[in-house]
């Protein structure tokens, strides 16, 4: 390409190149269940679905991609050989593991409710979620509390997720350099919409 750049005047197709590399993706994705499995068969007709929405400009090949990874990942985490198709329950089971997945499988449950009858309802457990999301929170802690390089970059980090885990307050690092933080003797105070946050520097291991 650089070598057509230079000597023809070519100039790359960035979207083109774009859709070429979502395409490769899709077809990997296709190729992730067993060969001719249900599961094969009712991905390739959801993909004929997708295919027909992006033709007629409904959709786009990173949209369709992210849905039919989902209904790919939904399909493997039901049956790995591919011989049954997702009840309530793996529905329920999956979107425990991931819940961030909810709305990308949600059209691929609606495709299985038309297409075979089913009557699967993409729900998430919050109260799970929200402990996972503990869970997940109090690892990055203690990861980040036996970090060396306890930088600028590392106290932002570390006030992002210690907001979350100790006061359920999200904030991103570019929200977080709009407040008011001040160190204090035995930690840090952060003041966000008037009110005051206390955060400990450190947490037991």
């Amino acid at each position: 390409m650089r070598w057509l750049h230079e000597e023809q005047g070519v100039e790359p197709d960035h979207q083109a190149k774009r859709i070429d590399s979502e395409k490769r993706r899709i077809q990997a994705c296709l190729s992730s269940m067993p060969f001719a499995s249900l599961s094969d068969q009712v991905l390739q007709a959801y993909w004929l679905q997708l295919e027909t929405r992006i033709e007629a400009g409904k959709t786009s090949h990173t949209s369709a991609r992210l849905a039919l990874r989902a209904a790919a990942a939904l399909l493997l985490a039901t049956n790995r050989e591919g011989q049954r198709l997702p009840q309530q329950g793996d529905v329920d089971n999956y979107l425990h593991a991931v819940p961030g997945q909810a709305a990308s499988v949600t059209g691929f449950t609606n495709f299985l409710n038309r297409q075979h009858a089913t009557t699967l309802a993409p729900r998430v457990d919050v109260k799970r979620a929200r402990k996972r999301r503990k869970e997940t929170l109090a690892r990055t802690l203690m990861t980040m509390a036996r970090c060396a390089d306890q930088g600028e970059a590392w106290r932002e980090a570390w006030i992002v997720a210690a907001m979350e885990y100790f006061h359920d307050t999200k904030l991103t690092q570019k929200m977080l350099r709009q407040q008011t933080v001040e160190r204090t003797t035995d930690g840090i105070q952060v003041v966000v919409g008037g009110v005051t946050y206390w955060l400990p520097l450190d947490i037991e291991c």
